[in-house]
């Protein structure tokens, strides 16, 4: 069942997904009717998810379910993957980028693994830029550190 992300509780477990590109509002718009529906309905063995979404920057989906009431079971992950993939499908994106995120403005820059030696050392890439952190697992630690700075981060080996 879909509730408002403002309602979901510090414990709930996240997923973040980012697209390989800014998405525009058309876009914006499928994708938030997708989530919400595919929310209202997701389940596990059964059982209704409490599920909620967030999108930050135009480029950033944060998923939540509140596990306290039923927990995500490994095929209610895969159905919610599949949303991303098929979303990405209709769109042209890639919901799986792993390219690092860092946030200038208000505005983000994706920064590709394989070239963050060469982004630091051409000054593109600095220690005080916030990066979004990929890996969170609860509303909580998104609410408590949902940028970081690039030298705080699993970054500062480049630095």
């Amino acid at each position: 069942m879909y509730i408002p992300f403002q309602e979901m509780p510090a414990q709930a477990r996240i997923w973040v997904y980012q697209a390989s590109r800014s998405l525009q509002a058309q876009e914006l718009d499928q994708i938030k009717q997708t989530l919400a529906q595919s929310c209202q309905v997701w389940e596990a063995h059964g059982a209704p998810l409490q599920a909620s979404f967030e999108i930050k920057y135009n480029q950033v989906i944060i998923v939540a379910v509140n596990e306290a009431m039923n927990a995500a079971s490994g095929c209610s992950i895969d159905a919610s993957t599949r949303w991303f993939k098929d979303l990405g499908d209709a769109l042209l994106v890639d919901f799986f980028s792993r390219d690092v995120a860092v946030v200038r403005n208000e505005q983000m820059e994706l920064f590709p693994l394989g070239q963050l030696k060469a982004a630091v050392e051409a000054g593109n890439l600095t220690r005080d830029d916030q990066i979004i952190t990929p890996l969170l697992q609860t509303v909580q630690q998104y609410r408590d550190s949902w940028l970081s700075t690039a030298a705080d981060s699993y970054l500062k080996r480049y630095f």
